[in-house]
């Protein structure tokens, strides 16, 4: 049997937070499932998280495109607070664009490690967790 995986959504959509939550259900060996409507939040439970040593969700689906902190802010800030080497969540870059400029800047970041597009394939989503497991 698998080792359960615990995931974080952190989208400002609600339609987009159901949809992505109800594929992950469908995954047997999806354990917990930490759903975030506001970014600022879900960065503060992952630095408070960092900093008591509480383990971190084994993923992160963290859409780009959000209000008050987009998911390279979201992700800048992380790398500011965690040791990337010692840092083993697997961050997924989920996005509607495929705007040059967005995938430069996936590129240059250094926790996320896939870029997916949206809406989310549960084939292609089940490949990209098989492959950072």
């Amino acid at each position: 049997m698998k080792q359960k995986l615990d995931f974080f959504i952190i989208d400002d959509s609600e339609v987009n937070n159901f949809y992505t939550e109800d594929l992950l259900e469908e995954i047997d060996f999806i354990g917990k499932i930490d759903v975030f409507l506001d970014a600022n939040e879900a960065l503060n439970e992952m630095i408070k998280r960092n900093t008591e040593g509480i383990k971190q969700p084994d993923f992160v689906l963290l859409d780009i495109r959000m209000p008050e902190i987009d998911g390279f802010e979201f992700i800048e800030e992380l790398e500011q607070e965690v040791d990337e080497d010692d840092f083993k969540c697997k961050i997924f870059i989920l996005t509607s664009s495929k705007h040059r400029k967005d995938i430069e800047s996936f590129e240059k970041q250094l926790l996320a490690c896939e870029f997916l597009n949206k809406p989310l394939n549960k084939e292609e989503l089940l490949e990209k967790i098989e492959k950072h497991r």
